[in-house]
């Protein structure tokens, strides 16, 4: 499955039209700040109905306007194709989204991951390793939601009572807290144990691929640190139970799985303390290669590959380990400043686009 086309509507910096995209391997060579990267997103929010880059869908219409409009055609594994639309217009108090499939609407964005799931790789992703605690909390959970749409319930169900039982606390409402703390801890030790099972599968995956494209002796492995010490839903509402005075002074849940932390260990000590910018970024780089690899072999899939820059960064031996190791995927896009060899990456059939102030073209056309 990938995409046949994508058409976009007052997206970004984009241009309005459509750009064909029927090949394994799609390049977009440009400049920094021409739409590169905002093509990539276009794509992203077709897949997932939301950005990685911004949390506000107004965020994403071109300036001036108040609607946008993205399609896409996609070709799935029985040669059929679908339509995929993501449109976004203003609204008096906010703005109204919609996402459909075939025409049909899509009531929750949990069903996409199913219908296309892609898999980004960009500059930002140095938080996953070196970020605050809530963008590592983000990267397994959105490695787990990837191939378990049932992990997305528990992750919702976990957040609906934490956000009420935050509530009663900066009420004073005490006489609530038996009943959110029973609630707290059944979701939470789920999602616990969860992460857990996921971060120790995801390990052997990990770690290997850090060997073998970084060329260390040491393997890195992640720690999962969960801020509950329990192994039943009992003794996490005892540990509830046990803070409640200090969260009635804070306002907040001050311990569950929104605290948990993740910890890159290697020969027994931190590894972000001591590494090099260099190769924290390498290491952010190999989270997704073994992100795509373990989906792949939960899911029997290959998911879509997003490539933003990420062969600048490496040297000609890492750029081939790294190429050398990233999964079967249905398509790949990658983008590149202009001076970079990317014809050397090219196939028989890699389509190639240069991109110039939004505008997207065959290579060699323009201006």
């Amino acid at each position: 499955m990938g995409f046949l086309s994508v058409r976009t509507y007052n997206f970004r910096n984009l241009a309005d039209g459509e750009v064909m995209c029927d090949a394994p391997e799609v390049f977009l060579v440009g400049e920094n700040g021409q739409g590169k990267t905002n093509f990539l997103e276009a794509i992203y929010v077709l897949c997932y109905g939301g950005s990685f880059r911004v949390r506000r869908d107004e965020q994403l219409c071109r300036e001036g306007e108040d609607q946008l409009l993205l399609r896409g055609r996609i070709r799935d594994g029985y040669d059929e194709t679908h339509d995929l639309a993501y449109g976004w217009e203003s609204g008096k108090d906010t703005g109204k989204k919609t996402i459909r499939l075939n025409g049909k609407p899509v009531a929750d964005r949990k069903e996409l991951v199913s219908i296309l799931p892609c898999i980004i790789f960009a500059h930002d992703d140095i938080e996953f390793v070196q970020g605050s605690p809530d963008r590592q909390r983000f990267f397994f959970d959105q490695t787990l939601s990837l191939y378990d749409p049932l992990f997305i319930d528990v992750l919702r169900r976990y957040r609906k009572v934490l956000r009420a039982r935050n509530i009663a606390l900066k009420d004073g409402r005490g006489d609530l807290l038996d009943v959110y703390d029973r609630q707290l801890a059944e979701a939470g030790l789920e999602l616990l144990e969860r992460r857990s099972e996921a971060t120790a599968a995801f390990n052997t995956t990990f770690s290997d691929l850090f060997t073998g494209i970084s060329g260390f002796t040491e393997p890195l492995h992640i720690e999962h640190r969960p801020s509950w010490r329990a192994r039943t839903a009992g003794e996490a509402e005892a540990q509830l139970s046990r803070r409640r005075e200090h969260d009635f002074y804070m306002k907040t849940t001050t311990s569950g799985p929104h605290r948990d932390r993740f910890v890159y260990r290697q020969a027994g000590r931190d590894f972000t303390r001591t590494a090099s910018t260099g190769q924290l970024r390498l290491v952010s780089l190999i989270l997704r290669v073994a992100q795509a690899q373990f989906f792949a072999a939960r899911s029997g899939r290959s998911p879509v590959l997003l490539l933003d820059d990420v062969l600048l960064e490496l040297d000609p031996t890492r750029r081939k380990r790294f190429l050398d190791a990233l999964p079967g995927y249905e398509q790949a896009f990658f983008t590149f400043l202009p001076d970079e060899r990317f014809g050397d990456y090219r196939r028989e059939n890699t389509l190639i686009y240069r991109v110039a102030e939004g505008t997207i073209e065959p290579y060699g056309t323009g201006g």
